[in-house]
């Protein structure tokens, strides 16, 4: 039914050090879970021994922890990939040394450390390209030889099994690139290695089921669904001169199909187990060869785009797994998906846009059984890209376009391909030249990527890969493949993923760290989970292998005296500060849903596509529909209900908001407060707060409308001088996930990332977080840094067909085609780089709305932990002003000082502490000698640990603010911004694009959101370059679309089986004539006293509402509902009773429709059973053979009567025939 998955090609690359020990499990998402059975079905061929693929590493990183919160034991890091100057932290600051028993002096860093380019494994502006060094070169052969995740330069092509998702799947020799290398290659050639590198043999098939390739034969339109034959769809024939020649060529191709269809258990992938089988081939042959000499000047005109229907040689549904059941398919596929940011059950708005005028509701189905296919196949081994054929092994032969397509969508994207990937080998790159039309040099194209930070690494390394895979594409248009060029102002690469090396070592290193670098987070710090769609997961998990370790949010909280608070009171003091957010989350912005186009969930969940097609596409039934009188329009269909998000709980290891569902303020004030445990004061009776004078103050912020909050929570229960403190050491915290004061955060869109949070424990990068864009950097191929070039001056065009230039300080300039700016928004708000033109208002007045922040870090480190090394985080309660004030705005400017404390000596290896410095004390560290802080920090830990407590022997103070390659930590709602501003940010002027974490709603401020913001410039420079996706008409081929001589050659329908159909259909046609369908069950209703009230009353309590509100806007539908809740359990028995009546008599006729359907659906049953009978007996079924014999024997009887009556005539008429 399915064959295996896919195999995948490895090249050499440089990532991952140590062996890879593959575990399985049941989840796709990468992880160490325990192995299941089901997914041994899974694992894939092997070209290495058993030996090989188990071995262990001598010197093992795993520590006795859990296998839940350690990674796997390979990091990315060596020496020769280290980005940073070895040097740099001793010449930065000369007159500063290390901190032993008098805290002299410290480390007081601004975050722009530069390093001279020799030190550094990135080139300045003025080296050239090919003199990086791989991470690889200065390796020692012991080295090397741990290196299983990377093959001698003289590769098998074999890929080495990974951990990722439970998969454990060896690797599969495959011939398919280095049969894809040549066009003038037979395809039934075998693939020699070099001798230097010998090749396994590849495992044969059981010589009871030898696969059998099948003819090499065509068809332009397709195969049943069902049918598993090899399809070979023929290109086109050339396009000379005009389109209509073009279509003329295609309406006159000759099809054909394969006489015999191949063995149905065959695997697909025999083209990996044996070289000797003809490979799938994919042909994307320009429809156009131009015949003019390529230009070296920038093109000022889109170049010429023709649909044509791309060909595939492969079987279909050949990635489709036959070893597991189609449930067990689905189900992978759907958590692909989810780990994908994608709902499997529905199309994304973009794909919503790509394939509305295409296909039709019912075709959504099949559509996201390829899509989730896709996304399954790149989740079984992130670290080998998927092919366009594996993709369109994913349908059967009449979707194979769509296959292609939804391929190009989520390449284009980055949900597929993403990171460190290796790719198949090219033409170019295996010695081939490419053919050109013209003598002269192609034009090769230039893209500037301005920052060397997550988003700008990510962007270069995405178009990188892109640029790879679309080769074919940029050589049709007669241009060279563009260089990339990324321009940095530091000495380093990371921006504001800065993993700051020690000078202190420790005299008896860790068990875990033999070899590892021993670094401390300057700036991001916290992965916040791997699952449901984290791009981290992939990158750090699934390609570059790095160590973790998992935080636990276990919290001692110490009171400003050093005493902990009980936690009891914690918890009840945390209940309150959550529903204050609750009640202050009413006024958020209330964002539109998008549309949702929806596939048939029961068949996803089943892994079957939809039977039918459907009749008209989305667009043509939404445009029908919104003719209709009174009927929605089209932006206004298939949209859901908007869901409100409620705070629920706080993550006290971030600082953000977990939420849930919900309305906000169900209860009154007054009623939660009891429902949460506290003591209401005597005087209070079913109050509430009322905070819509305060929210509707000019300039009214989320921390006004709090304070506010607060203060009146003050007249319903008793606060204390101790709740404050506790209540504020909260609000530090949610200051620290937005690094500004909450009176500088928009009381709109505070929370504008809410529902978008990951799931997962919260992780910590063993050796530092800027591995990740080391790796970036160097996998599989160095990009093109350079360093300390920072930019002056941009010039762009407002056309995308435009040239552009990067000026940098030091008077170079790069000339360039498109410009990538991730310039932080601290950088841009201080207007020190200049735009020509300059930026348009609708940019600037976003830079200006967005909000800009900072959190600064005091980093601590002993000789020897005087804490509990068992906790991850501590927090400590800061005074006010005045300690025992119970107002809040005292508390404002010391809440946020060294509040919380990470224990990071499991990540850095050395006993270390970090303190938190969070809202205004942030911006106050700036201010602030390293002296003071250090003993600030001391006495705090004094106060809590004893007198004992030393001063560190090395510490580091974080200043972002002074960094003018920063100008902060990360971006938030500012008080005056509008919900489309991260968006506004996010839109390219010309061939101008932006990217980083203040260009991205859903994400912003974290190091996930900067990645998948450059993976999206990226997609917007490959499309303005290549155009839109090409989308074939029609895109679904027709079922009637099948050759006369496909349908010639198909076997008829089993006779005797559509001789049973028809005498069932004229049975039933009887008995129904008789007795007509069977009768209905009634539908269930759900009846409810209080909703039936609810109904009833909802005007009067509209009207109450309004009342109350005394002439102010219109009561809110919670309001009401409220209302009528209040109104409810106020009413008197005798009030209620009528509804309580009313929904018995309901109850009751419901029953007695339920007992009449019971007695009808008896006596229907007891008719159809004698008319079946009857009928039977009457019209008994004979099968086809009886009652041919039966038809031919009364023939044969007849004929043979009459013939010998004509011999007797004709022996009385005529002697001849006597004579015969």
């Amino acid at each position: 039914m399915r064959t295996s998955l896919r195999s995948r090609v490895k090249q050499e690359s440089g990532f991952g050090k140590g062996p890879l020990t593959a575990s399985s499990g049941r989840s796709l998402r990468i992880s160490n879970q325990p192995s299941s059975t089901t997914d041994a079905t899974l694992s894939r061929m092997s070209s290495s021994s058993p030996s090989e693929l188990t071995a262990t590493p001598s010197s093992s990183r795993l520590s006795s922890e859990a296998a839940s919160e350690i990674a796997p034991e390979i990091v990315v890091w060596t020496e020769d990939m280290e980005l940073d100057d070895p040097s740099q932290d001793e010449d930065e600051d000369d007159d500063d040394d290390e901190l032993s028993s008098v805290p002299e002096s410290n480390d007081d860093i601004s975050m722009a450390d530069d390093a001279p380019p020799d030190t550094l494994q990135i080139l300045p502006h003025d080296a050239p390209h090919d003199a990086f060094e791989s991470p690889m070169t200065n390796l020692s052969d012991q080295d090397q030889s741990e290196l299983s995740s990377v093959p001698s330069s003289i590769s098998s092509r074999a890929t080495t099994p990974v951990d990722f998702g439970g998969y454990k799947e060896p690797s599969v020799l495959s011939a398919e690139p280095l049969a894809e290398a040549s066009a003038e290659t037979s395809a039934e050639a075998p693939v020699e290695a070099p001798a230097e590198a010998p090749v396994e043999a590849p495992v044969e098939a059981p010589a009871e089921a030898p696969p059998e390739a099948p003819p090499e034969v065509s068809v332009e339109a397709l195969v049943d669904t069902s049918a598993e034959t090899l399809v070979d769809t023929p290109a086109p024939a050339p396009v000379e001169a005009q389109a209509e020649a073009l279509a003329e060529a295609l309406a006159q191709a000759p099809t054909e199909v394969p006489t015999e269809a191949p063995t149905k258990d065959a695997p697909t992938e025999a083209r990996a187990a044996s070289s000797a089988e003809p490979s799938a081939e994919l042909s994307t042959e320009p429809s156009a060869v131009s015949s003019t000499e390529p230009s070296t000047e920038p093109s000022t005109a889109t170049p010429i785009r023709e649909n044509v229907r791309r060909s595939f040689k492969i079987k279909p549904k050949s990635s489709i797994p036959s070893q597991i059941s189609n449930h067990e398919y689905a189900r992978q596929c759907i958590e692909a998906a989810e780990s994908s940011r994608l709902n499997p059950y529905a199309l994304h708005q973009e794909e919503y846009q790509l394939l509305r005028g295409h296909i039709s509701h019912v075709q959504v189905t099949t559509y996201l059984n390829i899509r989730n296919g896709i996304l399954r196949l790149w989740y079984s081994n992130p670290r080998v890209a998927v092919t366009r054929k594996e993709a369109v092994g994913c349908a059967n032969a009449r979707w194979f376009d769509v296959a292609s397509v939804c391929y190009d969508w989520l390449l284009r994207q980055g949900y597929i391909n993403f990171g460190c990937v290796e790719f198949p080998a090219t033409k170019t790159q295996q010695g081939q030249e490419q053919e050109t039309v013209s003598e002269a040099p192609p034009r090769r194209r230039r893209i500037v990527v301005i920052g060397a930070g997550m988003s700008g690494l990510g962007c270069a390394r995405h178009i990188d890969g892109l640029i790879r895979q679309y080769e074919e594409q940029f050589y049709a248009l007669g241009e060279a493949l563009p260089e990339v060029i990324v321009l940095e102002g530091r000495g380093r690469i990371g921006g504001r993923l800065y993993s700051r090396e020690f000078k202190s070592k420790p005299t008896t290193p860790l068990p875990d760290f033999v070899g590892e670098r021993y670094t401390a987070e300057m700036g991001g710090m916290i992965i916040t989970g791997f699952e449901r769609g984290n791009p981290m997961n992939v990158l750090v998990r699934g390609q570059l292998c790095l160590p973790y370790r998992a935080l636990r949010a276990d919290t001692t909280i110490y009171d400003s005296n050093g005493k902990p608070v009980d936690h009891d009171r914690d918890l009840l003091v945390e209940s309150l500060y959550n529903d204050c957010l609750d009640r202050v989350s009413e006024f958020k912005f209330k964002s539109q849903p998008s549309k949702l186009i929806q596939g048939n969930r029961d068949l996803i969940n089943e892994g079957r596509d939809a039977v039918s097609d459907g009749h008209k596409t989305i667009s043509q039934a939404e445009e029908a529909a919104a003719a209709l009188p009174h009927a929605p329009s089209v932006s206004e269909q298939n949209v859901p209900e908007r869901v409100n998000l409620v705070p629920v709980s706080s993550d006290k290891l971030t600082g953000r908001v977990h939420t849930q569902p919900g309305t906000p303020g169900l209860l009154t004030a007054s009623e939660k407060a009891r429902v949460l445990g506290w003591t209401l004061k005597d005087s209070v009776n079913n109050t509430n707060l009322d905070l819509l004078e305060a929210a509707e103050t000019p300039r009214a912020t989320l921390g006004s409308v709090f304070d506010e909050a607060i203060t009146q929570y003050r007249n319903i229960v008793d606060l204390t001088a101790q709740d404050h403190r506790l209540l504020n050491w909260h609000v530090a915290n949610l200051e620290y996930s937005n690094a500004t004061n909450l009176h500088n955060l928009s009381l709109g869109g505070w929370d504008i990332d809410a529902g978008n949070e990951w799931e997962g424990k919260h992780t910590m990068i063993v050796g530092g977080y800027q591995s990740v864009p080391r790796g970036l950097l160097h996998c599989p191929t160095p990009l093109d840094v350079r360093i300390k070039s920072a930019v002056k001056k941009i010039t762009y065009e407002t056309q995308q067909r435009g040239r552009a230039t990067v000026e940098c300080e030091d008077g170079t300039t790069f000339d360039a085609d498109y410009v990538v700016s991730t310039i932080p928004l601290g950088v841009l708000k201080q207007n020190k780089i200049e735009f020509d033109p300059p930026l348009p208002d609708w940019k600037t007045q976003a830079i200006t709305r967005i909000g800009y922040g900072v959190l600064n870090k005091v980093v601590l480190v002993y000789d020897q932990p005087f804490w509990d090394i068992e906790r991850h985080i501590f927090g400590v309660l800061r005074d006010a002003t005045n300690r025992h004030s119970l107002n809040q705005s005292d508390y404002r400017t010391q809440r946020g000082r060294m509040f919380q404390w990470f224990n990071v000596t499991q990540t850095t290896g050395l006993p270390c502490l970090v303190a938190l410095m969070a809202g205004d004390a942030g911006f106050d560290t700036e201010y602030h000698s390293n002296d003071a802080l250090v003993a600030e920090a001391t006495q705090v830990l004094r106060s809590v640990f004893g007198s004992k407590v030393p001063y560190p022997v090395e510490s580091i103070v974080t200043r972002w603010a002074a960094d003018r390659f920063a100008r902060g930590s990360y971006s938030s709602a500012g008080p005056d911004m509008l919900p489309e501003d991260y968006d506004t940010m996010s839109r390219p002027i010309g061939n101008l694009f932006f990217a980083g974490e203040h260009t991205i709603g859903t994400h912003p401020a974290t190091v996930h959101g900067a990645y998948l913001s450059g993976l999206r410039a990226a997609s917007e420079v490959i499309e303005s370059i290549l155009g839109p996706i090409d989308i074939p008409t029609p895109l679904v081929l027709p079922r009637e679309n099948v050759s006369n001589k496909r349908k010639e050659m198909e076997e008829p329908k089993d006779p005797e089986k559509a001789h049973l159909e028809a005498y069932e259909v004229a049975l039933w046609e009887h008995i129904k004539s008789k007795i007509g369908e069977r009768p209905v069950r009634p539908a269930k209703i759900v009846v409810n006293p209080y909703l039936l009230f609810s109904k009833a009353f909802f005007e009067v309590a509209r009207k109450k509402c309004e009342e109350e509100r005394a002439g102010k806007k219109k009561p809110a539908p919670n309001e009401v509902r409220v209302m009528t809740s209040k109104m409810w359990k106020a009413a008197t028995p005798e009030e209620k009773k009528p509804f309580e009546e009313q929904a018995v008599q309901q109850k009751t006729t419901y029953a007695e429709a339920v007992e009449q359907y019971e007695e009808k659906s008896a006596k229907w049953d007891q008719d159809y059973i004698g008319l079946l009978a009857a009928y039977q007996k009457e019209h008994p079924y004979i099968p086809l053979d009886e009652s041919k014999a039966q038809r031919s024997s009364q023939r044969e009887s007849s004929a043979s009567k009459h013939r010998r009556t004509k011999q007797v005539s004709y022996a009385e008429s005529d002697d001849s025939d006597m004579g015969l």
